[in-house]
């Protein structure tokens, strides 16, 4: 007996369908038990340039979150559903859809999904949905901490990482990090980073 025409996807919400009529698909994969949920898209075949080649691996396809895998890994296929939300016509409407779903469901601002970008892009998660498991010793530990400039001007940060802060302000990671831990002098124009947890201690 063939494998099962629509592999491990449930279809109840867009009904059976010709994969050669669509381009792709927006999917949920959910944790069944802790109802933590992966919003993303899929293409049903691969293409060379703008010509259609052969079929994806869409059937049995289970993401390529780096945050999913090791939950699937660790709890079998079988603890999670498998749910196509909508099929999609061409390459923009596959995007724009998959950005669309998981804005308004609000993925980056919940701990209730997967999701760590919006559409493949890279954004930031509100702070107050990260996680402080790694103590002021990791650069994503959120703040306060307070940044010192070398023409004397200090600048509190309330409520982001360093790493975070060395993203938006075009400074490197790792050099910011130096000088916070005293391996560094300054970098840039910042000669100091310091968490208030690191004053009071």
């Amino acid at each position: 007996m063939g494998a099962p025409k629509y592999g491990h996807w449930d279809i109840s919400l867009v009904g059976r369908f010709n994969p050669n009529d669509h381009f792709g698909f927006v999917y949920q994969i959910t944790h069944k038990e802790s109802g933590k949920s992966y919003i993303g898209c899929k293409h049903l075949y691969k293409y060379r340039k703008t010509i259609r080649t052969t079929e994806s691996d869409w059937k049995y396809y289970c993401s390529s979150s780096k945050y999913l895998e090791p939950d699937i890994k660790k709890f079998g296929k079988r603890a999670f559903s498998f749910v196509i939300l909508l099929l999609c016509k061409n390459k923009r409407d596959l995007y724009y859809n998959e950005m669309k779903m998981q804005v308004d469901l609000d993925v980056l601002g919940s701990d209730n999904y997967y999701n760590k970008n919006i559409g493949g892009k890279r954004f930031f998660r509100p702070v107050e949905s990260y996680k402080q498991t790694s103590g002021v010793n990791s650069d994503r530990y959120i703040g306060p901490f307070t940044i010192t400039y070398d023409n004397g001007v200090e600048h509190r940060i309330d409520a982001m990482s360093v790493r975070e802060f060395a993203e938006r302000h075009g400074y490197d990671q790792a050099n910011l990090s130096k000088v916070k831990n005293g391996k560094r002098k300054s970098h840039k124009n910042i000669v100091k980073v310091e968490y208030d947890k690191d004053k009071n201690d």
